[in-house]
């Protein structure tokens, strides 16, 4: 196995914390220990023994009570959506095998298929229709080699939103060749009309659906993901699990049980911060509108911006990075050239700076 460069995370390591106004962020601005619980001196009496290493029986049940049709006998805890997506390819994609991947997408799992040895196809979600998904190209792209087909919703990075009659398609489409659906949800509460997007969770035999706690509600550093799948397959990564990250961190775990248990009460949090400043972001991208072109974000805390500047999107953010320590995500990372990818998530004082450092080296370009 030989996987690539994954550009963007190596990028983000390497920058976010050293540049001072960083847009690259998905999430939500993150939450402080004290805000998320409530008897910090019960939390002090923790013992920091060998959490379970499928995790905590209450926790996974937490996470099955919004996964519908699961119980917590379909959930592994995982080490981020990251370890969730790496164990769930690794379960059910072999070398040979044919992968199909919903672009743009977060390229973790494109990356990890062509490690695998796997025949990567893309189908472009459609952006002349609003990033819609273009369900005729995916027919005509699945067939009998199709091990699996991958999709995020809400999208990193276009915060475009399959609907539940796309999702019946797309499901539709798997069962017709028998593939497996790999959906990534690690979005999903982060809708913007306050309305929660529909998950593939409980629609099919051969689905596995990820998440985590890193973006909508804003507890990355706790580094809690999931995996929820039937339950022989929930099994096989268990038993991938034991060569990598063997169980979950256990104070992250208590934490996130805290948080699982405030689950209604953190997506309220997450949609009225973004809802709050997606405007600012909208009404600085207005002043470019000759040179930018957008559709709104349905969910999630990031746009993806095309643009007409002269410049490629890396040495766009390089500059960007280098000349006024501030970070957006170049298009290129998503293979969309003369994109870029603008999170507004975060505190309000950063997305200001940002954007006004981001509106310094757009004026230099007209020196």
């Amino acid at each position: 196995m030989k996987f690539p460069a994954f550009d963007m995370e190596r990028m983000q390591s390497t920058w976010e914390h050293r540049v001072k106004y960083d847009l690259s962020e998905s999430g939500v601005e993150a939450l402080t220990l004290e805000e998320i619980t409530r008897d910090q001196r019960e939390l002090m009496r923790s013992k920091l023994g060998y959490a379970e290493g499928v995790g905590r029986e209450p926790t996974r049940a937490l996470i099955a009570g919004f996964h519908s049709g699961t119980d917590a006998k379909n959930v592994v805890i995982t080490t981020g959506t990251s370890e969730a997506n790496f164990l769930a390819l690794m379960t059910l994609v072999s070398a040979g095998d044919e992968v199909v991947v919903v672009m743009p997408n977060y390229m973790q799992v494109h990356g990890i298929a062509q490690g695998l040895g796997a025949r990567v196809r893309e189908v472009w979600l459609r952006e002349e229709r609003g990033w819609h998904i273009d369900l005729d190209a995916l027919a005509s792209a699945v067939n009998a080699r199709t091990k699996l087909i991958c999709v995020c919703t809400p999208n990193n990075p276009t915060g475009q939103v399959l609907s539940r009659a796309e999702i019946d398609r797309v499901i539709a489409i798997a069962a017709k060749h028998g593939a497996w659906i790999l959906s990534d949800e690690v979005y999903r509460g982060a809708e913007l009309d306050s309305v929660e997007s529909a998950s593939f969770s409980g629609r099919g035999e051969r689905i596995v659906v990820t998440g985590g706690l890193s973006k909508v509600y804003g507890l990355p550093g706790l580094r809690i993901g999931w995996l929820v799948a039937p339950e022989d397959e929930a099994q096989a990564a268990l038993r991938l699990k034991d060569y990598t990250t063997i169980a979950p961190a256990t104070m992250s775990e208590t934490l996130a049980e805290i948080a699982l248990e405030r689950r209604t009460e953190l997506l309220k949090r997450a949609r009225f911060i973004l809802g709050e400043r997606w405007p600012k972001l909208e009404d600085w991208a207005a002043t470019h509108s000759r040179e930018l072109h957008w559709t709104p974000p349905q969910a999630g805390g990031v746009c993806f911006f095309s643009y007409r500047f002269p410049i490629e999107s890396m040495a766009l953010v390089d500059r960007l990075i280098r000349e006024y320590s501030t970070m957006v995500v170049p298009g290129i990372h998503f293979r969309a050239e003369r994109h870029l990818r603008i999170g507004y998530g975060m505190e309000s004082r950063i997305l200001h700076a940002g954007l006004a450092a981001v509106d310094r080296l757009l004026a230099s370009f007209g020196d």
